[in-house]
């Protein structure tokens, strides 16, 4: 059968599908046959929106991560949205795990880019220095696919470790365990605090010491790359060329030395004694 020239299903119900076949069964499980099977289609019909299966997924991806955005209300502070996306992020992987390893390349390929520049261009406008933004969402994301990583992939929980735990072999484990004083949640949002002060007070420090005398006045915009310019350091003193105090010395007049001093003498008493007349 060929492809039917009208598609038989809509793009956004093809990507819903996809989803739940990654979800319940893994992403190796997705294929186009499978995918046509579930939409009671033929795999042709696909085609419509799809160029191949790895379009598939990035779509999936794509619905997946629809909460994971810049917000539009402009009265939100930088400090509150973007840790508030990092948590949308770990919170929709911990809802399809099976997604990390497409999280991790989305940048190859081309998956979020968008929504990538619209952050990095709000936060500039908010005053954030353009050498704090990548290093801002990269941590805050490394973050949170760690995180949901670690959570999607642990065996047990906590309480349940604790039980199979010899409580006698391994006191000092089980006690920390049994009073763990923070949840996964709780972890993830003071360690995305502190990575949003920390990286902040980085590249605040940085570009001090690269330009202690940046401010307003000089008109340079800490913004731009031109700003991160290394200061050079000042030229050092020139030493003063030989030829010049050689040139100098020759100039000086020399004082006359012992030898010189007794020569005139000798001058003096010899053309005396020539004009001393002789005796009869």
């Amino acid at each position: 059968m060929g492809r039917p020239k009208e598609p038989l299903i809509s793009r956004r119900r093809s990507l819903e599908a996809a989803l739940e076949i990654i979800d319940n069964d893994g992403l190796a499980a997705l294929s186009i046959r499978k995918l046509a099977d579930v939409l009671g289609i033929n795999g042709a019909s696909l085609y419509h929106h799809f160029e191949n299966k790895e379009a598939i997924v990035t779509g999936a991806a794509q619905l997946a991560l629809a909460e994971v955005r810049t917000p539009d209300e402009p009265s939100d502070d930088w400090r509150e949205w973007l840790p508030r996306n990092a948590r949308a992020l770990r919170t929709a992987l911990l809802k399809h795990p099976e997604l990390i390893p497409v999280i991790v390349r989305r940048r190859t390929l081309g998956l979020g880019a968008h929504e990538l520049d619209t952050s990095a261009h709000r936060l500039m406008a908010e005053g954030v220095p353009s050498a704090a933004v990548m290093p801002l969402i990269d941590s805050l994301q490394v973050m949170a696919i760690g995180s949901a990583l670690h959570e999607s992939q642990a065996a047990v929980a906590d309480s349940d470790l604790v039980k199979a735990l010899d409580a006698t072999t391994y006191p000092s484990l089980s006690k920390v365990i049994e009073h763990r004083g923070l949840t996964a949640d709780e972890i993830f949002d003071v360690v995305s605090t502190s990575i949003v002060d920390s990286i902040e007070r980085a590249c605040e420090e940085r570009q001090a010491r690269w330009l202690p005398g940046l401010n307003a006045d000089n008109g340079a915009d800490p913004n731009t790359h031109k700003a991160a310019v290394p200061r050079q350091k000042p030229p050092e003193a020139t030493a003063t060329p030989k030829k010049t105090t050689a040139t100098k010395k020759a100039a000086t007049p020399r004082k006359a030395t012992g030898a010189t001093t007794a020569v005139a003498p000798r001058k003096a008493t010899r053309a005396k004694k020539a004009a001393k007349p002789k005796a009869s």
